[in-house]
């Protein structure tokens, strides 16, 4: 099978998504029988500060997307297009897949421009999603709501679940890594995520600060480290609040910024930290959750969105709404040395059911079986 893939956000994201991405093309160069072919521009589309910049940055990935591509397809015969993010053609001259991870766009309406959202978001990419052959996502919880919102076939979407980096099962000394500056080993509380308003950085300041003025001599050390950098939105992007609050709540000793962190260098970063919080609002999976678990760090999360289902009860969960409550149940995780033991061992057991082999696997084979023909209304 001449399988293409299309890698062009890898040149623009330090997601999540990207991660996905990486992994997936891993997967899927050992699998036999697979011609793969990377596309990619071969021109920038990276965005400067000016208007005319990002209005040229946008101009070239529409470019790219919805021209570019699919012509690259009609070149190179491609029997199959695979799009691991959202942004997948219009048209295409083969049958195509597309990953749509989540459906916060509508869901969370209030952190998206409204000529954005109606003059781009949706004629080019959500009526692009429904035109796919195949859409896969990342937990039945995403199925459920992109199946409302976006007005998807459900027959054509498909779960599969993110796997975990093979780097966050692996001990410090084998990492040859050292943590950043300003971080101690077992003394801070780890948030790892972009400065998007649903992240809930805010909420979690909040509670850090309540935990903070709480036990004053017991927590003197702890800080709170955020690995992260603002979010491409400029409605979602809270990094301007979030800097506010840390100085109004008199924070700036106290919060450790380590920007973005290359993944061959997050594990470390991982497997120190005393507890990992991840209150976020919304998620199509949450890929923290997961990691933390095999780093054997005990993990706080919400009670919303596929945060649960991923967890899977091997997590605190927390209203994320509520600052007493992530704040309270904070303390526990911190305190509770039986909580975090009995939190660690269930996290250890849990991750075993997220693998990259089996989120390639199951790719795979459903575009396999659309290509034959054969069922894949059912997943697997």
């Amino acid at each position: 099978m001449k399988l293409v893939v299309d890698t062009h956000h890898l040149m623009l994201e330090n997601a999540g998504t990207k991660r996905v991405t990486i992994n997936l093309l891993a997967e899927l160069k050992r699998t036999p029988g697979i011609e793969l072919i990377e596309l990619k521009p071969d021109y920038s589309l990276k965005k400067g500060a000016s208007l005319a910049s990002k209005l040229k940055g946008h101009f070239l990935r529409f470019l790219w997307v919805y021209v570019h591509l699919p012509f690259k397809c009609y070149t190179s015969k491609a029997e199959f297009l695979l799009s691991p993010e959202f942004n997948t053609p219009l048209f295409c001259p083969c049958p195509r897949a597309v990953i749509a991870h989540d459906a916060h766009m509508r869901a969370q309406r209030e952190f998206t421009s409204t000529l954005w959202f109606y003059f781009y978001y949706v004629p080019f990419i959500e009526v692009a999603i429904r035109r796919a052959d195949l859409i896969f996502t990342v937990s039945q919880f995403a199925k459920r709501q992109i199946v409302d919102l976006m007005r998807l076939d459900q027959r054509k979407v498909h779960v599969v679940y993110n796997g975990v980096d093979q780097l966050f099962f692996k001990s410090a000394p084998e990492l040859n890594s050292r943590l950043p500056g300003g971080l101690v080993a077992n003394q801070y509380i780890l948030f790892v995520g972009t400065f998007e308003a649903r992240k809930n950085i805010g909420r979690l300041l909040e509670a850090f600060s309540i935990l903070k003025i709480k036990h004053t001599e017991a927590f003197q050390k702890l800080k709170l480290a955020i690995v992260g950098q603002s979010a491409s939105g400029k409605y979602s992007d809270s990094t301007k609040q979030i800097l506010s609050l840390i100085k109004s709540l008199n924070l700036t000793n106290d919060v450790v910024f380590c920007g973005y962190v290359a993944d061959a260098e997050l594990p470390i970063i991982y497997q120190n930290a005393k507890a990992v919080a991840f209150p976020s609002l919304h998620e199509g999976f949450g890929l923290p959750i997961i990691e933390a678990f095999a780093s054997n760090v005990p993990v706080l999360t919400s009670n919303l969105c596929s945060m649960p289902e991923i967890a899977g009860g091997a997590a605190l969960l927390i209203d994320p709404y509520e600052i007493d409550d992530i704040s309270s149940k904070l303390e526990r995780l911190l305190f509770d040395e039986v909580l975090r033991q009995v939190l660690t061992t269930a996290g250890t057991e849990r991750v075993k059911e997220f693998t990259w082999e089996t989120f390639g696997s199951k790719v795979l084979a459903k575009i396999t079986s659309f290509l034959n023909k054969t069922d894949v209304s059912a997943d697997t």
